[in-house]
């Protein structure tokens, strides 16, 4: 029964680091003005429909990563996003920028990705990313800690955080409750990730685990 105690002691003491943390992250997030050039403008997808079509959160990312390829701060953008249910996410996520003006030959899909940790990990596999370039990363101010986390597990090491919701406050929301229990799950899922590689055990043994 000790052994159970300190495991749920622990587990609620990493959610609640997880939660503060995360919390003065979105309060005390700044935009930058300036705003660095990159290789490219990576955006993470948010929830979606069942047939894939963008919904809130997705929409706000994608016209921030839009609003940045027009400003030309990147000549590229990638889109990740899978679904387990229908369309990938990010199929809807490049006809959008396209509607929007993007040549279709700026965009990249990256169309398997069913958690951060794939996004990172896919993105990373992508034959003509260069991971030691800079990337601008678009996603919400709540998931930027984490996305960010898992872009640098996955080899990328010149990273510009871009919120999509800049100047929404600080708010209690579901999302933000949720990704205190995400951080936690996130590490142990990557740390065990690293341990398979490490012991060179075939990806597909193992990339399940990180959906």
């Amino acid at each position: 029964m000790t052994l159970i105690r300190w495991i749920f002691a622990i587990a609620v003491l990493s959610i609640w680091c997880a939660l503060i943390g995360t919390g003065l992250y979105v309060a005390m997030y700044e935009a930058k003005e300036d705003l660095p050039e990159a290789e490219a403008i990576v955006v993470i997808s948010g929830n979606a429909g069942q047939d894939g079509s963008l919904l809130g959160e997705t929409q706000l990312r994608m016209d921030r990563a839009v609003a940045l390829y027009d400003a030309g701060l990147a000549p590229r953008l990638v889109v990740s996003g899978g679904s387990s249910t229908g369309e990938a996410v990010a199929e809807t996520m490049k006809a959008a920028a396209i509607a929007a003006g993007v040549p279709e030959s700026a965009i990249t899909v990256e169309s398997n990705a069913l958690s951060t940790l794939q996004n990172a990990l896919f993105i990373a596999d992508i034959e003509d990313i260069n991971k030691a370039a800079p990337i601008l990363l678009v996603t919400h101010r709540y998931h930027l800690p984490r996305a960010n986390a898992s872009f640098r597990w996955a080899g990328f090491s010149d990273i510009t955080n871009v919120a999509a919701d800049p100047d929404a406050g600080l708010q209690i929301t579901p999302s933000l409750l949720w990704e205190s229990v995400k951080w936690p799950l996130n590490i142990l899922r990557a740390a065990a990730a690293s341990a398979a590689q490490a012991g060179n055990v075939p990806r597909e043994d193992y990339i399940k685990y990180l959906e």
